[in-house]
């Protein structure tokens, strides 16, 4: 079934306009996170026989153009610029193999043009395939050696859909390299992560706390919701449990978690790997990260690993296995916390009546603003009459409108909210017992000068009213 409902055009066209200008993707990371990477993750690889990300994609290639007696075909997912990509490339024809054919599938038709030209000027336009299209919609339409999905995943929306058209579209002895996040939907942090990462926070001097994007020192760790508004972690924590439904892993090795604030873009930046104090203190996080990692307290947001079609030997880093990665988030833990099998949710201080909100809010922010389209699944616990809709906007707002209420993606309702704490009771009739996808989406946004959030309300709560 497609995942596409009201408020997706919106965010397709946020995504666009995110990356159109985009001419390097992947750089700018601090010094802490490369720091951090060389003493925590490339050692792991290594022991696994990988030295290093663009070696494990290139010889995936080299694997299996050397026994063909055509092209190797080769799909990147998300290929941006292509400069990743076209590197392969001049790789691949160092060594001697000429017979690689790249198909670069990317939605936003500036960066495709970018990298057309690129090829252009490193005459291997004859070696290059355009395909500009959303993950969500496209449709394999040849068969490929290998796929790679490069940080790209964790912005599709129809996982189950590309996953179909990969495994579709591999051939027998193909492969899906995957280096990607697999952590909480929008990168925030799990609550049992939270909690520590809170902990080291209060620990923090001010200099340490400041966020590149507003340019304040942060009190408290501002765990900020990147899907909110676009397609940036919109189904990360799908990522590997829809994957693992689909194809067989060879290779696996899940890492981070505790350690992602530190090594970030907000934070990362603060450190100082000149500063020995800042470096014995990312060294530290780091260990304690791999140490709840290997104990299962906490499961790895980010993965590099191979899949395959068909069952292959498994290697993987002492126990991070897929089943130990994996977390189901249908599972409510009666004891009201997410742990190591989540199914918590934001949603109980801000739902109440007839339903239990049975996964997280997407669109919702921590300080309970609501992105221009909301969206969270509820299970009815009795026949539901009615929704009390309760909102609020400052006073001197001057952007506001309504908000189109819609079950499973058929719109029932429609509420007008303007400056001031309003309440409406909006007629939606739904049965008991029934698992619903509830979505709000107004026709208006206000963008957040200090975090660059796009919002439209704040919901004060919302009321499941019995019949």
């Amino acid at each position: 079934m497609s995942q596409r409902g009201p408020g997706y055009d919106q965010r397709l066209a946020r995504e666009r306009e995110t990356f159109a200008g985009q001419e390097e993707i992947h750089g700018n990371l601090p010094p802490s996170a490369h720091r951090w990477s060389n003493r925590h993750v490339r050692p792991k690889l290594e022991a696994l026989g990988v030295p290093g990300l663009d070696e494990l994609i290139v010889g995936q290639i080299a694997e299996r153009a050397q026994g063909l007696s055509r092209d190797a075909v080769v799909l990147s997912l998300g290929s941006g610029n292509g400069d990743q990509e076209l590197g392969w490339l001049r790789g691949l024809a160092g060594a001697g193999l000429d017979n690689v054919r790249l198909r670069l599938l990317e939605l936003n038709p500036e960066m495709q043009a970018r990298a057309e030209a690129s090829a252009r000027e490193q005459g291997v336009a004859d070696r290059v395939e355009l395909i500009t299209a959303d993950f969500n919609t496209w449709r394999a339409d040849a068969e490929h050696d290998v796929v790679v999905g490069f940080q790209a995943l964790h912005h599709v929306l129809d996982l189950e859909h590309l996953y179909g058209q990969i495994k579709g579209s591999l051939t027998g002895d193909g492969v899906l390299v995957v280096h990607d996040m697999i952590g909480r939907n929008g990168h925030r942090r799990w609550p049992e992560a939270h909690e520590v990462v809170d902990r080291i926070w209060a620990t923090l001097p001010p200099e340490l706390r400041r966020n590149a994007l507003t340019g304040h020192v942060d009190e408290q760790f501002v765990d900020v919701d990147c899907a909110a508004d676009g397609f940036e972690g919109i189904r990360a924590q799908d990522v590997l449990p829809v994957l693992l439904d689909f194809l067989h892993p060879s290779l696996f090795l899940p890492y981070g978690n505790v350690i992602d604030p530190f090594v970030d873009r907000i934070y990362g930046h603060n450190f100082d790997m000149d500063d020995p104090a800042h470096v014995a203190l990312i060294d530290e996080i780091g260990v304690l990260d791999d140490s709840l990692l290997d104990l299962g307290l906490v499961t790895g947001t980010r993965l590099t690993a191979l899949f395959h079609p068909s069952p292959q030997p498994l290697r993987v880093h002492g126990n991070r296995t897929p089943e130990r990665s994996a977390r189901d988030t249908r599972v409510v833990d009666p004891a009201g916390r997410v742990s190591f099998r989540p199914g918590g949710t934001n949603g109980e201080r801000l739902v109440r009546g007839a339903g239990i909100v049975t996964g997280r809010l997407n669109g919702i922010a921590h300080d309970d603003w609501a992105a221009p389209s909301v969206e969270f699944p509820v299970l009815t616990t009795a026949p539901v009459d009615a929704l009390d809709f309760r909102t609020y906007l400052p006073d001197d707002a001057t952007e506001h409108g309504s908000v189109t209420v819609s079950v499973d993606g058929v719109p029932v309702a429609k509420a007008d909210v303007g400056p001031g704490l309003t309440e409406q009771v909006l007629p939606v009739r739904l049965e008991a017992h029934r698992q619903v996808r509830l979505s709000f989406d107004a026709d208006w946004s206000v963008t957040a000068g200090g975090d660059r959030r796009t919002l439209a309300y704040v919901l004060v709560g919302l009321g499941l009213l019995e019949r």
